[in-house]
């Protein structure tokens, strides 16, 4: 079984992370920033979270993380031996990167809709991985799409920081 084979369905987990949820439940969100006195006054400290995901679809599964820095960024990770890819959302950008097959995507979430036809915001894709149902927000969705998929979600946890590390070579062909 060839790892671009495999590589589809991870893209469509990145994608259906890209395409959001319009759920009218209210979702879980993010704790906002606590102020803590830095011994000349108070400052604001960010708050980071991360988990673990699985997704499963057509007898294959792929593992992943999820990393966040609250409502600036989301960077998602998913392997299969080696890392598949790298998908980073910001509230004005999004970064799609398909490692195993060298293409990449960069755009405004306007140029994401034009390319692939999927409407969302970075606060959609928040909302939707933060919700205490993303994994059957996420596997509904990919059924919509026609991948019998299913997601596990461990737990999110805070962290005091993270990195969010994301090189895409010169050479890459879109995606």
């Amino acid at each position: 079984m060839s790892i671009k084979r495999f590589f589809i369905p991870l893209a469509a987990v990145a994608l259906l992370l890209t395409a959001g949820c319009r759920s009218q439940r209210d979702a879980a969100r993010t704790q906002p920033a606590t102020p803590v006195d830095s011994g000349t006054g108070m400052t604001v400290s960010p708050r980071y979270y991360t988990t673990n995901f699985t997704c499963s679809a057509q007898g294959m599964t792929a593992t992943g993380q999820i990393r966040m820095a609250a409502d600036s960024i989301i960077w998602l990770s998913a392997s299969k031996v080696i890392e598949l890819g790298r998908v980073r959302f910001t509230p004005d950008s999004a970064i799609i990167y398909a490692k195993v097959m060298g293409r990449c995507f960069r755009g405004t979430y306007d140029d994401l809709y034009r390319r692939f036809h999927y409407r969302t915001s970075f606060k959609d894709i928040s909302e939707t991985v933060t919700s205490d149902d993303a994994p059957e927000l996420l596997s509904s969705l990919a059924r919509q799409f026609g991948i019998a998929a299913t997601f596990t979600l461990e737990p999110w946890k805070r962290v005091d920081q993270l990195t969010f590390p994301f090189a895409v070579p010169d050479n890459v062909n879109p995606l």
